[in-house]
């Protein structure tokens, strides 16, 4: 567990509280029961290709919000992971956010790998702020949101095929 712990602190692009001062088990995946879901925040903001967009613009619909950077390497190695699972989840809204980057390199970085999902902009970090349920502050960090739009889990670190699949049959 140690091992892991200090694994995920090297590996972590955060910025603010340390991943080590994380409540014990708030690493990785983190799935809430249906009666003890509480409202997603509602994140709203420029997209990353123009217009606004909304996690509430997706209602009956489970949502996956990944936030990410591109000069993030452990949000670099999930995307294709994300790229994939949202071709295999057809009935799942995929969302960016996009934390502290530079508009440029985030498309280049979402082009790269065949990302088509929309995006949300998040120059200063405020809206990731809006969700408590990411204890280290850090990237990278998904949250799933209910058909009800209730937070239903998160994945706090990097996404992988296994934790993923995990969350999203889950929730079918």
């Amino acid at each position: 567990m140690l091992i892991g712990l200090v694994a995920a602190l090297v590996s972590a692009c955060g910025r603010g509280e340390a991943a080590s001062q994380a409540p014990e088990g708030a690493m990785g995946l983190l799935l809430v029961a249906q009666d003890e879901r509480t409202a997603a925040p509602a994140i709203t903001g420029d997209g990353l290709t123009g217009g606004s967009i909304s996690i509430l613009d997706y209602p009956g619909k489970l949502v996956v919000l990944n936030a990410f950077a591109s000069w993030c390497t452990p949000c670099q190695r999930e995307l294709p992971i994300l790229v994939a699972a949202q071709k295999a989840y057809p009935n799942v809204q995929f969302v960016g956010l996009d934390v502290k980057d530079n508009d440029e390199a985030a498309l280049g970085f979402l082009a790269a790998e065949g990302a088509t999902y929309p995006v949300i902009k998040d120059p200063a970090g405020d809206l990731l702020a809006q969700f408590t349920m990411n204890p280290t502050r850090g990237l990278p960090v998904t949250f799933f949101i209910d058909e009800q739009g209730k937070l239903a889990g998160r994945i706090l670190g990097e996404v992988t095929t296994d934790n993923l699949e995990t969350a999203l049959k889950s929730f079918m």
